[in-house]
């Protein structure tokens, strides 16, 4: 039974991580990232990472490996999205992700 409930726990913890990793950001607040603060500020930055998230979800919904697509999905964001210095830069990332998502 504890290991059924353990499992279950972590299943539940894999699938929050997934749709909590997506949030919008909040605009209003004053200390904003920089990828918050072009999430902001341009519509076709804010479209392209919302792509992203679908291909994400998909992938996620795919694999059966999920601690790993989290895992490589925080690196990616802390190595490759967070280097970006401008919304074009930000597009192309999201861009290339979401076609990458799309192999899982």
């Amino acid at each position: 039974m504890k290991f059924r409930l353990g499992q279950l726990l972590l299943g539940a913890a894999l699938t929050l991580g997934a749709a909590l990793a997506y949030a919008v950001p909040d605009c209003s607040k004053p200390n904003k990232t920089k990828v918050e603060w072009m999430l902001c500020s341009s519509d076709k930055a804010a479209a392209a990472e919302q792509i992203m998230a679908a291909a994400f979800r998909a992938a996620f919904n795919r694999v059966q490996d999920r601690e790993a697509l989290l895992k490589e999905q925080e690196e990616w964001l802390r190595d490759v999205r967070d280097a970006c210095n401008d919304v074009p830069c930000l597009v192309k990332t999201f861009r290339d992700r979401a076609s990458a998502l799309e192999t899982y």
